[in-house]
């Protein structure tokens, strides 16, 4: 009796827990995927069952070339351009911090920071006036090393290029702070038996802080992938989705079909479960083909 009753005073515990993930987080997982197999009337707001519809819908697109193959492969290049720039970035920074710049690094580590506190909103406001063809600083900045200026926001070739600046800017602070704390993490006398043996600063970065900064740059990896495919504040802001749906990634997608015009929150749904899909097999394949490489020390 004893036993139950502590079996039961755990799960009183938890109860106000597992309410609000069930009301916030579990039921709408359900909901949503009920409602990928339905048909919202425009008119009325029938409801109509149709299977798998939706899902079949999406797919010929794909295999077509349509609209919801353009998403993807604007997904993916956007992923493809974000992540590992920004993880180049963020590695170069925690060693600068490290070791050239520790004596400032309070201060550094503080302005570089500063971004991950602003939402993607408000990063959005700030790079559109930055891209501003006018009054911006992106286009001054430029011009004093002889570049042409650039229609930043209206132009297909440059729009996802400026989006890519602003949310690797945006998530930098989250980055540095991580690997900052990894390359730190690394045991001094590596360096010092390196230094005896005649290695230069390069083959340091490459012999002994990458292999044992492994871990840290897979769990980059892995969070960065994750949060490029789910980006949406700053393409709203900057681009809404344009010019000619050359920003349109899967989620912006998801965002227009189920809350702009006519409502098709079935289709929605599907996407969005497609999207969540498509986390998962890159998260396994970033699992199966780089988690062997990790060296844990």
């Amino acid at each position: 009796m004893k036993k139950v009753l502590k079996t039961l005073e755990g799960y009183f515990y938890l109860a106000p827990t597992l309410i609000i993930l069930g009301i916030f987080v579990y039921w709408p997982i359900v909901s949503s995927f009920q409602m990928s197999l339905t048909r919202v009337a425009p008119f009325g707001g029938a409801v109509l069952d149709v299977g798998l519809e939706n899902y079949q819908r999406l797919w010929n697109e794909l295999i077509s070339g349509g609209e919801y193959f353009n998403n993807l492969k604007v997904a993916l290049l956007f992923t493809l351009g974000t992540v590992p720039t920004g993880i180049i970035l963020a590695v170069a920074l925690a060693i600068a911090l490290a070791y050239p710049l520790r004596r400032l690094s309070w201060l550094h580590r503080l302005l570089i920071f500063v971004p991950i506190v602003i939402s993607s909103a408000v990063t959005g406001v700030i790079f559109r006036w930055m891209y501003n063809p006018a009054t911006g600083f992106m286009n001054h900045w430029i011009g004093l090393i002889g570049i042409d200026p650039i229609n930043w926001l209206t132009s297909k070739d440059w729009a996802l290029v400026a989006v890519t600046i602003a949310v690797v800017w945006r998530q930098l602070g989250f980055n540095v702070i991580i690997a900052l704390a990894g390359v730190q993490n690394i045991d001094a006398t590596y360096y010092e038996a390196a230094k005896v043996d005649g290695a230069n600063l390069w083959h340091r970065v490459r012999h002994i802080t990458l292999p044992l900064l492994s871990p840290t740059l897979f769990f980059l990896l892995i969070i960065n992938v994750i949060n490029s495919l789910q980006t949406f504040g700053e393409i709203n802001i900057l681009t809404d989705g344009g010019p000619g749906q050359a920003t349109t990634n899967m989620i912006y997608s998801i965002y227009v079909d189920a809350f702009v015009g006519t409502p098709l929150r079935g289709y929605a749904s599907a996407q969005a479960y497609l999207l969540a899909l498509l986390i998962v097999i890159m998260s396994l394949i970033q699992f199966r083909g780089f988690g062997r490489r990790v060296h844990y020390s």
